[in-house]
């Protein structure tokens, strides 16, 4: 019963997927429209240009002759030897393409016409179970395709006589000189055939980036796309600035942050904590999968949600390459853990206290800055030191918070995995595609750190 179940919830996952898949296609198309329009216009106008450039007008003049052959000197045409007529006609179309790729036929008539070469297509027809036979030539001048047909009906008897007898072709039609040719210029239909392909084309570009663009546009998505839980879901705040000397800082202790912001984040905060005391972790790692995701916003707030709730919290800011949690707390610029890996500083002289950041006495909060920006961080997060400051730190605090650089893109959060008990990824409502979302889990499962999940921002 529980395998079934399990095969029900599979199917329903998959049709979720696609229908998941096909809604981001038609939400593409919306985006993209324009484009689609554009390939169909540029589609049309190329193919009806072309199809003027190129067209060649062909005209085709025939005749059509009944066939007798000649038994005993005389010409037959009624009774016994009506068999033999039909015949005649089969042969001598049958025999047709070998008389023209011999050349001979082709040298007789440009003589005739007193032209080098016969630049006109020549071809031969028989009507099953009659005597008819029809000559056909098609040449890009009226004129010269029918001056071409005559030729050849002059010159032909005598050349198939060799190899099918001597024939009687009486002319029975014709159509003289051809007056319109057998392929009008169709310009609507190749406009037609053009933007239909531009739009197609258009159709299947949407199609691979919609492919390539496969984001988590909601919670349903972590597992479907991502394949992890989703712990949260924060929404997205714009701050405004109203004065040169408002701090524009999106944290929960700024009276001007959206309350639904910080109830989100004391909710997201209550699942980590509770998945902390199940997993015993102390240190928890903070991550994404691009730059811009909001990681850095969301580790602030959770330490400073972490001190709010009475716990002892304190933030490190680990991403040495693009260090940003100073902004989010309000603070100048700074020595902070660049300069205590390169022995630059002292940790006690960088470590900032919740009295230094001008907080309330009762928030048991401190923040270690990143410093300096440098282009080495892997090798200085790798080091000795790193492991020592983050010991030194642990003994302080009940949790210790590590913002790491985004994952899809370093492997500075691999390195600081191994610091930490557990890992959170955030993802940015339809930002990251699900290649880089997975590069970066992957980077992070090497570790083999404790994903609690993930955290939607912006929704």
């Amino acid at each position: 019963m529980s395998t079934q179940n399990e095969e029900n919830k599979q199917t329903e996952e998959g049709l979720i997927d696609i229908v998941g898949l096909l809604t981001d296609y038609f939400r593409t198309l919306r985006r993209m429209w324009i484009w689609v329009l554009i390939l169909a216009v540029a589609g049309g106008a190329f193919s009806y240009i072309r199809s003027y450039m190129t067209w060649s007008p062909q005209y085709t003049a025939s005749a059509t002759f009944t066939i007798t052959a000649s038994q005993d000197g005389s010409d037959s045409t009624t009774g016994s030897y009506a068999f033999y007529d039909n015949s005649t006609a089969e042969q001598m179309a049958n025999t047709f393409p070998y008389i023209l790729t011999s050349g001979v036929l082709s040298r007789r008539a440009a003589e005739t016409m007193g032209r080098e070469t016969v630049s006109g297509q020549i071809t031969a027809s028989s009507e099953a179970n009659t005597n008819l036979f029809t000559m056909s030539v098609t040449d890009s001048d009226a004129g010269l395709a029918y001056e071409t047909l005559q030729a050849v009906i002059q010159c032909y008897p005598e050349v198939s006589e060799v190899i099918i007898g001597r024939t009687n072709m009486q002319l029975l039609d014709e159509t003289g000189i051809p007056a319109y040719p057998d392929n009008p210029r169709d310009g609507k239909g190749a406009l037609v055939k053009g933007a239909g392909a531009g739009a197609l084309l258009g159709l299947l570009w949407a199609g691979a980036v919609t492919i390539s663009r496969m984001t988590v546009k909601k919670k349903e998505d972590f597992q479907t796309r991502a394949h992890m839980k989703c712990i949260g879901e924060v929404p997205q705040v714009a701050m405004k600035k109203r004065s040169r000397e408002s701090r524009n800082v999106l944290n929960i202790l700024n009276e001007k942050t959206d309350p639904a912001f910080e109830e989100a984040m004391q909710l997201v905060r209550g699942k980590v904590e509770y998945s902390a005391w199940r997993h015993h972790s102390k240190t928890i790692l903070v991550t994404s999968a691009l730059a811009g995701e909001g990681k850095s916003t969301l580790a602030v707030n959770l330490a400073l949600a972490f001190s709010k709730s009475g716990k002892r919290a304190a933030l490190i800011d680990c991403d040495l390459r693009h260090p940003s949690d100073r902004k989010i707390l309000g603070l100048e610029e700074g020595s902070g853990l660049y300069e205590v890996l390169t022995r630059e500083a002292r940790l006690g002289d960088v470590l900032l206290t919740g009295k230094d950041m001008e907080m309330d006495e009762e928030f048991k909060f401190c923040f270690l800055p990143g410093g300096k920006a440098a282009e080495d961080g892997s090798r200085l997060l790798g080091s000795e030191r790193m492991q020592k400051v983050i010991e030194a730190v642990q003994e302080k605090v009940d949790y210790v918070i590590l913002d790491s650089a985004p994952a899809g893109l370093l492997t500075d959060a691999g390195v600081l995995a191994q610091y930490a008990d557990s890992a959170i990824f955030v993802i940015k409502r339809d930002f990251a595609s699900t290649t880089h979302i997975m590069e970066g889990l992957e980077e992070l499962s090497e570790s083999r750190v404790h994903l609690i999940g993930g955290i939607l921002n912006g929704v």
